[in-house]
């Protein structure tokens, strides 16, 4: 079985409606779903942040002892010509921890690489469901990047293609299990995308944010609606790709794993 990690309700919500899926009673506040049929993943939302996604892998691997592992969700980009809906595969996963003020001094930032096999699935994927997509850097975070400096700094510093705040933790716990693994994401916020700060949901569950809290938002910061308008619309655009991503890659991994078993048994 393989499971599916995410944070966010929104971004898993059409990959379950889409699937066969009974509810699983998980710790916390996590939301989890198995699968009724070996063509779909099962889902763990952890909510948003890496101390909850660590918590919630260490979980999912208890409960459904998968054979991998796909840590997904939204993004950040951190290069020019990414745009709301593209998919972004991991090449690398980087861990970049503190505050901004500290990310220039960081000497170890503990680069580790998805499985191959994975990671060859994941392409085919978005090449057969024509998805506009781009493979490079991931860096993980400790809070949601919301100022197009920061993007900017970080795809032009470190070579970072996006930047999630839980992807590293996914990663690293589950090569530290040695289970197989692989980052997709989809970008919600394009790099020159000054995001308003109610993005910034880090350590809070994955249900959705109430319209109240819009309201209260907006009352505040009223200059704040047509960027919260912009982002409503990127957000059903990036968790529409996620959709098609996970129907597409189930298949191709499907088809690639019987022929790449004989080799990795001779």
């Amino acid at each position: 079985m393989i499971v599916a990690l995410g944070s966010l309700q929104r971004e898993a919500i059409g990959i379950i409606r889409a699937g066969d899926y009974t509810t699983v009673e998980a710790p916390e506040d996590f939301i989890a779903y198995r699968p009724k049929s070996p063509d779909f993943p099962a889902i763990v939302l952890s909510g948003s942040g890496s101390e909850r996604a660590a918590r919630a892998t260490n979980w999912a691997i208890e409960e459904f002892d998968p054979e991998a592992i796909i840590s997904f969700g939204f993004c950040s980009a951190a290069k020019e010509l990414e745009r709301s809906g593209d998919i972004v595969l991991a090449a690398r996963v980087i861990d970049l921890p503190g505050t901004p003020f500290e990310w220039s001094i960081v000497d170890d930032t503990d680069p580790i690489g998805p499985d191959r096999s994975l990671l060859l699935a994941s392409r085919t994927a978005v090449e057969v469901a024509g998805l506009d997509y781009h493979q490079g850097t991931v860096i993980t975070v400790s809070k949601v990047t919301t100022t197009a400096g920061t993007k900017r700094w970080l795809g032009e510093a470190l070579n970072a293609t996006a930047i999630d705040i839980k992807s590293h933790s996914i990663a690293s716990i589950a090569a530290k299990n040695g289970i197989p693994w692989a980052v997709v994401l989809s970008v919600l916020t394009d790099r020159d995308f000054e995001a308003p700060k109610i993005i910034d949901r880090t350590g809070k569950g994955p249900n959705e944010r109430g319209i109240t809290a819009y309201i209260k938002h907006l009352s505040n910061a009223p200059r704040d609606l047509p960027a919260l308008m912009r982002l409503g619309r990127s957000s059903t655009r990036a968790a529409a790709s996620l959709t098609t991503f996970m129907a597409a890659f189930m298949e191709a991994h499907a088809a690639i794993s019987p022929v790449e078993q004989p080799a990795e048994t001779s």
